[in-house]
């Protein structure tokens, strides 16, 4: 057996200290976190537990916060430093926190907490760890890099085409030809001349050197010239470099090949859970393999860990191997509770986390590592149960009293429990339900497994259906993808990519063009209706798959360029890091930019002078509303139709199809679900559980994000592979991503949605990414069921909006209230009182926090509290202090000031 390292050693105050072994040091604060805050915490610490200790220990720490609502969440990466360097902490959690910290700008943080653990001096090197910081690369510096990286050649070349100046030359008896000597050295220019250009090889002793072609681009003017050299090129206005380019080699997506035949190798697993105390526990499970079912209730166990281990293990068989286990929300729901079962049966256990989100773990087993996967079919098919099952017309969900268990034992038996219990069910259905149990007791086991045993069949039977749909479709086998977006991503490369060089962007190229990818405009123009007049809200027809057929997209090797582009090309098509300069009578901006706000950073649409990253067509599309440009660098793209078949294919079937049909429902998600695939990120977290004792070794050989003790002995690794700066772009790991793609698909569509905000006969009152909120109807020419066409959603008699996601109207038939966050609609008068400057409205909910090193889901009250927010424009309040009108905010250089 290892020897494991844990000391015990007398610190002041007669305290037991314990070295390599984890400790949390909470700070508390409840309030917001300034820089003296977290510099007293880190102080704090110090002269608690650290002060002490040889300066040669090492420390290894993260910084993390917990919430007034009881949520933690890491804000750096695992850093690990000897004591005597201590005092570097502060500046690296300061950059962590000025990165993360508008996540949280108007949350109270209950605690800072420092998880840490001291590793003696004596044992650093028998464990082989060493001091290393992990540090985030900012803004600025990816800005840096990229400019010092990308480099043009520095040789000495003449600045005109006219050859007599270059030096002492001879021409050839028919002039096609030259030779110059060049000044003051061996070399030779060798000069072959055509109609509007020529090529000239520099040679030493008839040992080529270089050879470049020069372009004439004013046959009056031999110093303007454009001359390509290798991948380079550079274009010259009298004499002077005003572009230079140099193409950029890239991989480029490939066709994927049709499924030969349809997999049917997956499980269903349904958990039923019941509310005690807030804390949500299992306490019944049920498995489908499309034959036999299989059901496990807790009064059969000693208690629900071993239920649940129970459970799984029954699955892990060899007939199971390469089977997918599908749970509907297993990826924010039932996979909490599995994770911490998981591991105490087998130490191969390799979870895929995006975004907190689990889209599959993969479970190996038993010694000839058989596997089998654990996926969420809602990340397949976003809907309930209940609505699937209606769309895909398999046996519908039964009706249970969830609220009943919360409190009844576990065997009870006896009459039904009463109305109240059961949720979304009416009166008559209930009634029905009781007439099934004349002369006969309500058996809650029975019930429950029942109820649990139909849920895990419908959702067989509607995988089994989707399946069937899109392999009949596409001859994709949905099997091989967790997610509906990877899916959509496999259907479009295996059916509808043609011949198209999509480019797979990563590295430099990713960064900077990463600055020009945003979502939609979202904005209060006007805080509520004038008397008497009504609102309209229209709603673009599937506005991001429109974008995607009418605009043409980014093909071909990018072409990295400084200066301004616009001199020479007008219609450059790329992303541009631009000066930009707005006018200042503009009511509605059209052009967003992410700036620091005084409650974190915010996507703004302001008015004023910046600097920002932008599509060319939205540049154009900016110039007609007078927006001024000053192009300073980018990157060149080809342009293309690339989606269009995709578009129209989805589209026909969704027109043809049925509200309430397979492929109406099918066609709908895949036409909103491919151009996010195109923009994620090409460095992932990686996450694997592993012993407590080999978390170290992690840590030296990669960049640690996130530690989750799972208290049994097995923590969850977040990490990132530590790639070296100087490997080439074209050794980084191709990941089929395309941000440039998505980038243009999302500016494309801001710029179909901001012909409305042209029309100066328009009074617009709120916008969201795919609707506009305007108070008379739009031409009807804009109006229609096809797509990309404006649709009439709602006709308002009067209607408040207090900020982006928060507002609400008054119909002739009916009130319609919309809160982002907020789970049950308060009623529309409650919005009004809102208006009045600095008030407020605190509302109760229930909450749900998984906490996945406990394997737990709690419930928690929370105060919600809803205000109106200066964040995207300033407020204008008359002599009431009533919100009566917005105004765009105004920048000085990128940074927000009151204009004078």
């Amino acid at each position: 057996m290892k020897k494991k390292y844990f000391l015990n050693m007398k610190i002041n105050k007669n305290e037991t200290f314990s070295f390599n072994k984890w400790n949390d040091y909470v700070f508390k604060i409840n309030s917001f976190i300034t820089l003296n805050t977290l510099k007293v915490a880190l102080s704090s610490l110090y002269d608690d537990k650290l002060k002490n200790l040889n300066e040669d220990h090492l420390v290894i720490i993260q910084f993390k916060i917990r919430t007034e609502i009881g949520q933690i969440r890491s804000i750096s990466f695992l850093q690990s430093i000897s004591i005597s360097e201590y005092e570097i902490l502060f500046d690296i959690f300061n950059e962590f926190w000025s990165l993360k910290s508008e996540e949280y700008y108007l949350t109270t943080i209950k605690d800072i907490i420092f998880t840490y653990k001291i590793i003696p001096c004596e044992l650093k090197e028998s464990i082989g760890v060493s001091s290393k910081i992990n540090k985030l690369t900012t803004k600025k510096e990816l800005e840096i890099k990229t400019q010092k990286q990308i480099k043009f050649s520095g040789i000495n070349l003449p600045n005109t085409m006219d050859i007599t100046s270059w030096g002492d030359y001879i021409f050839t008896n028919d002039y096609n030809n030259a030779i110059v000597y060049k000044k003051n050295s061996k070399a030779e220019y060798h000069i072959s001349f055509f109609d509007n250009y020529q090529e000239v090889v520099l040679k030493i002793r008839d040992k080529k050197i270089l050879s470049f072609k020069d372009i004439m681009n004013d046959k009056e003017n031999l110093s303007s010239f454009t001359r390509t050299l290798k991948k380079h090129e550079y274009i010259y206005e009298n004499g002077k470099i005003i572009i230079k380019k140099i193409e950029k080699k890239t991989s480029f997506l490939k066709k994927l090949k049709k499924s030969v035949y349809i997999s049917k190798n997956f499980i269903t697993m349904d958990l039923e859970t019941r509310n005690i105390n807030g804390k949500l526990s299992a306490y019944s499970v049920s498995i489908f393999d499309g034959k036999i079912l299989k059901s496990f209730y807790l009064t059969d166990f000693k208690d629900e860990i071993d239920m649940l281990k129970n459970s799984i293990f029954y699955l892990m068989k060899r007939k199971y191997h390469k089977y997918k286990v599908y749970l509907h929300n297993f990826s924010y729901f039932d996979g909490i509770f599995l994770l911490q079962i998981l591991p105490l049966l087998s130490d191969k256990i390799y979870p895929l986390i995006r975004d907190d989100r689990m889209l599959d773990i993969k479970l190996v087993f038993g010694s000839n590592n058989y596997y089998i996967n654990f996926r969420d079919s809602y990340l397949l098919l976003p809907a309930s149960l209940k609505n699937l099952a209606i769309n895909f017309n398999v046996q519908n969900k039964g009706i249970f009293p969830y609220n009943f268990v919360n409190n009844a034992p576990l065997n009870y038996k006896g009459s039904v429990p009463s109305y109240p219990y059961f949720t979304d069910v009416t009166m008559e259905e209930y009634n029905s339900y009781v007439k099934t149990f004349i002369n006969k007791d309500w058996d809650l086991k029975y019930e429950t497994i029942k109820y649990c045993e139909l849920d895990c069949i419908i959702l067989y039977r509607i995988i089994e259906k989707f399946n069937s749909k899109i392999f009949y479709l596409f001859r994709v086998d949905i099997l091989k993808y967790p997610t509906l977006s990877s899916l959509s991503f496999a259907i479009y490369r295996s059916n509808f990519l043609e011949n198209s060089k999509i480019p797979l962007i990563n590295g430099e190229i990713y960064d900077f063009i990463k600055n020009s990818y945003s979502g939609g405009s979202v904005d209060v123009y006007k805080p509520f209706s004038k008397e008497n007049k009504e609102i309209k809200r229209y709603d673009a027809n599937s506005l991001y798959p429109y974008a995607m057929k009418i605009y043409n997209m980014p093909v071909g090797y990018p072409t990295f360029f400084e200066g301004d582009v616009g001199k020479i090309d007008p219609n450059a098509f790329g992303i541009f890091e631009v000066e930009v300069e707005a006018p200042n009578d503009i009511k509605i901006p059209i052009l967003q930019v992410r700036v620091k706000t005084k409650n974190g950073y915010r996507t703004i649409a302001p008015i004023g002078n910046w600097k920002g990253h932008y599509f060319s067509g939205e540049i154009y599309n900016a110039m007609e509303l007078g927006y001024k440009f000053k192009i300073l660098r980018g990157y060149l793209f080809e342009k293309e139709d690339i989606f269009s078949k995709y578009v129209d294919f989805l589209y026909t079937l969704k027109k043809e199809s049925k509200k309430d049909s397979p492929d109406y429902l099918i066609s709908k998600m895949l036409l909103n679900s491919l151009y996010g695939r195109l923009g994620m990120s090409p460095i992932m977290e990686k996450h694997i559980i592993v012993k407590e004792e080999d978390t170290i070794k992690l840590h030296n050989k990669h960049t640690i994000s996130k530690v989750i003790p799972l208290l049994n002995g097995k923590e969850l690794i977040s990490f990132f592979d530590n790639l070296n700066n100087n490997i080439e772009e074209t050794f980084i790991p191709n990941k089929n991503i395309s941000i440039v793609v998505s980038s243009i698909v999302t500016a494309s569509a801001r710029i179909y949605m901001s012909k409305f905000k042209k029309f100066s006969h328009l009074n617009i009152y709120y916008t969201d990414t795919d609707s506009i909120d305007v108070d008379q109807e739009l031409d009807p020419k804009y109006v229609g069921e096809e797509l990309g066409q404006m649709k009439l959603e709602h006709t308002f008699k009067e209607a408040i909006f207090l900020a982006p996601k928060v507002y609400g109207g008054l119909t002739d038939k009916y009130e319609y209230v919309k809160i982002k966050g907020l789970k049950n609609p308060i009623p529309y008068s409650n919005l009004k009182g809102l208006l009045k400057k600095d008030s407020k409205l605190e509302i109760e909910q229930d909450k749900w926090y998984r906490d996945i090193s406990k394997g737990e889901i709690n419930i928690k009250n929370e105060i919600y509290t809803l205000m109106v927010t200066d964040n995207k424009r300033k407020l204008i309040y008359d002599q009431n202090n009533i919100l009566v009108d917005t105004a765009p905010l105004f920048l000085k250089d990128g940074e927000i000031i009151e204009k004078k």
